[in-house]
């Protein structure tokens, strides 16, 4: 069963890494292991695996993490949709074997673990519910995200811009800047780029950097590295994320935030390869394509002197877009059918495409993020109250917002009622009521673009405002 497989082993606890070291040896396997989740996590980037075995409770430098094997499960879902994973844990309680679950596991197991038997027979079971699983995923949600994952090779994410996207990887040189709102898949966009190049050139790094949360000092520091002393509390060397990238992809996000002097650094390097380490004379050399991304038009912080005009031509390449979600609702399907194959959780064709109406009226001005946290809590909300999963069901979000589409504007004329000459006839009172309440309502609406301009123009709820447009015909 395990001949020429790879095994990715995450533990940190030493009695148990020799321990379950063995029982992987005696069943005749390769494997690698690793004792952080940053460590697993860049194994999961950098190399394919078959299976996953990690603990739940990671203990690393930086302190007790949190969410700790659950971080290194969902890595392992997104990066290696194929693996199959087995948590362990010396805790059985049921809210951590579901979390485990829940995250992407197919198998939980106690430890310790005292014989080979017991892997085995882990892994068996978890490769026969991964297949179960990938089983309902293809019968629904209708072969949805199927035939979606056929038209885009590398993921939704990047839709149409797949194109540009290979063309980079193939350019290793260039750079590239990828502009768009926050939680559009920029990032998600600069490691597909990584992976394309991984399958070409075998494993290189990718080094992310939100330059958002970085100034002064500490950006230098953290960019280029430092000499130990340098400053106050710089207690060891450090070699920084510049070094790190070489011979590979730097992906700074948010770019633009970056104070000049760094820029100024930075713009040398991306010139010749050279730098210097904070409090260091020696110069270092490093080679990477960079991927800048920005939610700011760089021409425009450029004109008003917050971004070097050299640097930003140096950057320039094969640049490109990532829209908004409410600009590109056709592929809303695909991104909940994604999410869905994702959480292994098939629904019914009915119930999905409820569930995909219902969501293609709100703005999403948080993006693909934003729907997938939405998403999320919707799958919470069903558990804890024990409803089904249905569009009825999924909660209403205060900061989510209708998309505005523009009302039905009354043609021709507007109506006109002489109301002095209908006041003095004889007509019916329900009738002639009848008659005002439609032509305040059509000339209204000749004078509002939106269904919530209108509503609270005329001070009326939008319930009782899309009755009145239906009994009218006013739709």
């Amino acid at each position: 069963m395990f001949e020429k497989r790879k095994i990715l082993f995450v533990e940190d606890d030493s009695l148990e890494i020799g321990n379950i070291s063995v029982l992987l040896r005696s069943l005749g396997v390769g494997f690698t292991h690793t004792a952080t989740v940053s460590e697993a996590v860049r194994e999961l980037v950098l190399q394919p695996y078959d299976y996953l075995l990690t603990d739940l409770h990671i203990e690393t430098k930086a302190g007790f993490e949190k969410p700790d094997g659950l971080t290194v499960i969902r890595a392992a879902v997104e990066q290696q949709p194929n693996i199959t994973i087995v948590a362990t844990s010396s805790d059985p309680r049921t809210e951590v074997v579901n979390a485990a679950l829940t995250a992407g596991a197919h198998h939980f197991v106690r430890k310790p673990l005292s014989k080979a038997d017991e892997i085995e027979i882990a892994f068996r079971l978890a490769n026969q519910r991964r297949r179960l699983a990938r089983g309902s995923r293809l019968k629904t949600p209708s072969g949805l995200w199927e035939a979606y994952a056929k038209k885009y090779p590398y993921g939704i994410i990047l839709g149409e811009r797949e194109h540009k996207v290979a063309r980079l990887a193939a350019r290793k040189k260039a750079s590239c800047i990828i502009t768009g709102e926050t939680g559009t898949g920029k990032e998600e966009a600069a490691k597909l780029i990584h992976r394309m190049r991984c399958e070409e050139d075998g494993p290189i790094p990718f080094v992310a950097v939100n330059c958002a949360t970085i100034t002064g000092n500490l950006a230098e520091s953290l960019l280029f590295g430092h000499k130990k002393g340098a400053f106050t509390g710089a207690d060891e060397a450090a070699s920084g994320y510049i070094t790190e990238a070489d011979g590979g992809i730097l992906f700074l996000d948010e770019i633009q935030t970056l104070s000049i002097p760094v820029q100024q650094k930075l713009l040398r390097v991306l010139n010749d390869g050279s730098y210097h380490r904070l409090g260091e004379a020696r110069t270092h050399r490093s080679e990477f394509q960079l991927i800048a991304a920005s939610t700011k038009d760089l021409g425009k912080e450029v004109d008003e002197g917050r971004f070097l005009v050299d640097i930003h031509m140096r950057m320039m390449g094969l640049d490109f877009h990532m829209p908004p979600l409410r600009e590109r609702m056709a592929d809303l399907p695909a991104f909940v059918a994604l999410f869905l194959s994702r959480k292994n959780i098939a629904l019914n064709v009915d119930t999905l495409d409820d569930l995909i109406e219902k969501l293609q009226t709100y703005q999403w001005q948080g993006n693909i993020r934003q729907l997938f946290k939405c998403l999320d809590a919707w799958l919470l909300y069903c558990e804890l109250d024990c409803v089904t999963l249905s569009a009825d069901n999924f909660p209403l979000f205060k900061d989510l917002q209708a998309l505005q589409r523009p009302v039905a504007r009354a043609q021709g004329p507007k109506d006109e009622i002489d109301f002095n000459t209908a006041a003095n006839e004889d007509r019916d009172f329900d009738q002639l009521m009848a008659d005002f309440e439609r032509t305040i309502v059509s000339n209204a609406m000749s004078r509002h673009g939106s269904i919530s301009s209108l509503s609270k123009a005329l001070n009326i709820p939008r319930s009782t405002l899309d009755a009145k447009r239906r009994k009218y015909n006013l739709i």
